[in-house]
């Protein structure tokens, strides 16, 4: 059998520097071979299959707010209103909510997040934060040094537009803002977020996103946007109708995180295409941040459940020849689990190719991972009634 040849680039060294040394010309050797010789290395050893692991302790950056009420209108009296109606009803699920309504003002919790700079070098953190008077809003932390632990809060909230299509007829007339995700394109900052009940079914057809009634089971979810000059004045975006919503779908579509690959936005989200049964990680994507692509299913693996809430909070990352997909599991129990894939459009489609790309698990809830300076972080929201947490990020080879 002909034996294969492999590169060697130090054969290629040794011959030039006996030819070279004839020819007079041992002195330009670092100058253009050294520089070739890396390069050529480079090129053959351009992919490594890597594992991510938090390689510091955890440093408190976005504190659970103690108490939003002066930031709120006070909503008291109707909590209680839901929780007299509520205890008469015989289904144990209403009135196992009824006593989750009496006591959610104590435990207000920072969920999905994310972090960016804007141009007048303040780091900013938004994130949900759930259990509050009202439901689901989205709140503001900022701090000028990135390693600061319990950064500012600015008391900002951002709550639903009913009148912008946002939170229509949804969980006990809760409002549910979710998961913001904000990147910079054409010198204009987008935020993407999730608007949570459309009060429609995917045929048009209305129904109530209240559980536990079937509609909840057929409400179409909805990722929608808004648009900032600096990173701190927000507006919602407008379609023709008003709506803030970019699309809709499927099921109940949330946790938006995006990446730019080849000059095309690709935006991956938490759905699920048969009545929140049979949850899955989907892609869509743009030239302009506006008009998205049909949806397309990327990755679902059962073996650590079946459901949209065991496929929550996606990320993705690139790293030397390969994309990452980070998929949550559980937040309490820091459970997120790590894919890799050469092709961003597939994580695995089924449990069987999904585990034939698994990394690992990432300790850590909701986890999002930035690249400042040379460095890795890892934010992570773990123990929500603590808050939002940071870490140092580092990569090893498999």
């Amino acid at each position: 059998m002909k034996e294969e040849k492999t590169f060697q680039p130090d054969n290629y060294r040794r011959k030039f520097l006996k030819y070279s040394a004839v020819l007079g010309l041992t002195p330009t050797f670092n100058s253009w071979i050294v520089p070739l010789k890396v390069q050529l290395v480079e090129k053959f050893d351009k992919k490594r299959k890597l594992r991510p692991y938090i390689a510091s302790d955890w440093w408190l950056i976005g504190a659970a707010p103690s108490d939003l009420s002066p930031a709120l209108p006070d909503e008291i009296e109707r909590l209680v209103a839901d929780r007299r109606r509520l205890s008469c009803r015989t289904d144990k699920q209403y009135d196992d909510y009824g006593e989750i309504l009496g006591s959610r003002l104590s435990k207000i919790e920072p969920v999905d997040h994310h972090i960016f700079q804007s141009p007048d070098s303040y780091w900013h953190l938004w994130g949900c934060v759930r259990n509050t008077d009202v439901g689901r809003v989205l709140y503001h932390w900022r701090t000028k040094d990135l390693e600061d632990s319990l950064w500012e809060e600015t008391r900002e909230i951002l709550r639903c537009n009913f009148d912008a299509g946002e939170c229509i007829d949804d969980w006990y007339g809760q409002e549910w803002m979710q998961s913001p995700f904000i990147v910079k394109e054409n010198r204009k900052y987008y935020m993407f977020y999730g608007g949570h009940s459309t009060g429609k079914d995917k045929f048009g057809n209305s129904v109530s996103g209240n559980p536990p009634s079937l509609g909840m089971r057929k409400v179409e979810g909805q990722i929608c946007l808004m648009t900032s000059e600096d990173g701190v004045d927000w507006q919602r975006h407008q379609d023709e109708n008003g709506f803030s919503r970019v699309f809709v779908g499927p099921g109940q579509t949330r946790d938006p995180s995006l990446i730019k690959i080849d000059g095309l936005w690709h935006i991956y989200y938490s759905g699920d295409e048969q009545n929140h049964l049979i949850g899955g990680i989907f892609v869509r994507t743009s030239k302009d941040l506006i008009n998205w692509s049909r949806y397309k299913l990327v990755h679902h693996d059962a073996t650590f459940g079946e459901t949209t809430w065991e496929h929550e909070c996606p990320h993705v990352v690139y790293r030397e020849g390969y994309y990452y997909l980070i998929v949550t599991e559980s937040y309490t129990e820091a459970r997120s689990h790590v894919y890799r894939s050469e092709n961003p459009l597939d994580f695995g489609l089924t449990t069987e190719s999904s585990q034939s790309m698994y990394v690992g698990v990432l300790k850590a809830g909701a986890p999002e991972i930035l690249q400042v300076d040379g460095k890795e972080y890892v934010s992570s929201n773990h123990n929500p009634q603590l808050g939002t947490q940071m870490a140092q990020l580092k990569w090893e080879k498999v």
